[in-house]
């Protein structure tokens, strides 16, 4: 066998070290893609998160100043479907109305396309079924919505099986109580 030198041994060395380096470039770029596009779904999800919030705060300030006609407010699956135009109904029917326009997107519009609230969005109002005694006026007002990425499921009754799978299924909810003044 032929004598080689050091030099004619380490020959290729830097092409190994470099394909080695290549990949595992390639590992962590492939890392930081799906550390992006875990981000963008945690970023829509908190975005649904904070319109839900508004929305329920919205419906909840609504009842507030409407309080004498509190249990007018009462109604399930609210944007389930479209109530069509607001202007024509009055009172707590109205307020309803026109949440409805804004659970289904009314908000921001691009043409005739409503963008502007969650995927799915159902607002309910109920009446709390705990202190009914001690307080009857106590509401519960909720926003339940479909998430991008499955989760627990809500433990919120409202839009229960509207959505393709229950853990998809988000929700905020508000306790109202409108004092009993004697």
């Amino acid at each position: 066998m032929p004598y080689l030198s050091t030099k004619d041994r380490q020959r290729g060395a830097t092409l190994i070290e470099l394909l080695v380096a290549m990949l595992i470039t390639a590992f962590g770029l492939l890392g930081l893609v799906g550390l992006q596009s875990r981000t963008a779904v945690t970023n829509l999800e908190g975005y649904q998160r904070a319109q839900a919030l508004v929305l329920v705060n919205d419906i909840a300030q609504r009842i507030n100043l409407n309080r004498k006609n509190a249990d007018s407010y009462i109604a399930d699956d609210i944007g389930a479907t479209d109530p069509g135009t607001c202007t024509t109904v009055p009172g707590a029917a109205r307020d309803l109305c026109e949440w409805a326009q804004l659970l289904r997107g009314a908000a921001e519009q691009r043409g005739s396309t409503k963008l502007g609230a969650m995927m799915g969005a159902r607002g309910c109002v109920a009446r709390t079924v705990t202190n009914t005694v001690i307080n009857p006026n106590e509401y519960i007002v909720s926003v339940v919505w479909q998430g991008v990425q499955a989760s627990g499921p809500t433990p919120l009754t409202c839009g229960t099986g509207q959505y393709p799978e229950e853990n998809l299924r988000r929700g905020v909810s508000v306790v109202i109580r409108i004092g009993v003044l004697a």
